[in-house]
């Protein structure tokens, strides 16, 4: 069985997304990933960190959590879609934008259940960059692969690996070094060499922004420095 086949069905049925801002100040970033593996809550922490909040934002979320007795999660402040809240899953690619002194970005979640896929592939097309995240904890899965593949069918060159909830194993070296070189050999069969290996913890914020102590023995960029290290890609049109 073709683990793939579905995706490639998908992607022929989606056509190219048209760019509907053509400046060169911003960048499109899709962040992948499989189901519960962080994404929202590495893209809140990181809104949260590089101060792209309205003012308030974080203040405002922390209190509802606080007076509905739930503990306060990063990936609440992308919760803006009602049948995301409602099921707690992201469903749809959700957006959202933030700045920072070289350039604005436009950030998609793209939801991590496989039965979403093709709104995973229309979040993706078009993108300059991809993060795809994986848990740590979890290890690489089906929906990671099929990530990966949809990376690799729709182009995306420039693409960074984040390890997550590195604080779920003790911010182990082994386990990290384990599982970059397992995923970086599976995207090297599709053409894709990873910029980096970004070990973190979005949870307690750690080589989010700031380094940390606890991978002292990290030597690559942090997420946002990965971030802003990417290039705009060159408009279709010209």
């Amino acid at each position: 069985m073709n683990l793939f086949a579905d995706i490639s069905e998908v992607i022929v049925k989606i056509t190219s997304q048209k760019r509907t801002d053509h400046t060169s100040e911003q960048l499109r970033l899709v962040v992948l990933g499989h189901v519960d593996h962080g994404k929202s809550s590495l893209i809140g922490r990181l809104l949260a960190e590089a101060g792209a909040l309205p003012q308030g934002k974080l203040e405002k979320v922390k209190e509802i959590c606080r007076r509905t007795s739930r503990p306060f999660e990063y990936a609440f402040l992308l919760d803006a879609l009602k049948n995301e809240r409602d099921q707690g899953i992201t469903i749809d690619t959700a957006r959202c934008f933030f700045k920072t002194r070289r350039r604005s970005y436009l950030i998609n979640d793209a939801p991590g259940h496989v039965e979403f896929l093709k709104n995973t592939v229309t979040g993706a097309a078009g993108a300059d960059a991809a993060l795809i995240v994986v848990d740590a904890s979890e290890g690489i899965k089906e929906n990671s692969r099929r990530h990966g593949f949809v990376a690799s069918m729709l182009g995306i060159k420039q693409l960074a690996v984040v390890i997550n909830k590195m604080d779920l194993i003790h911010y182990d070296r082994n386990a990290y070094e384990k599982l970059a070189s397992e995923f970086g050999d599976f995207l090297a069969r599709l053409g894709i060499r990873p910029f980096s290996f970004i070990p973190v913890s979005a949870r307690e914020g750690v080589n989010v922004v700031k380094r940390d102590r606890r991978t002292a023995w990290y030597r690559g960029p942090t997420l946002i420095e990965q971030i802003e290290s990417f290039k705009k890609a060159p408009s279709p049109l010209k």
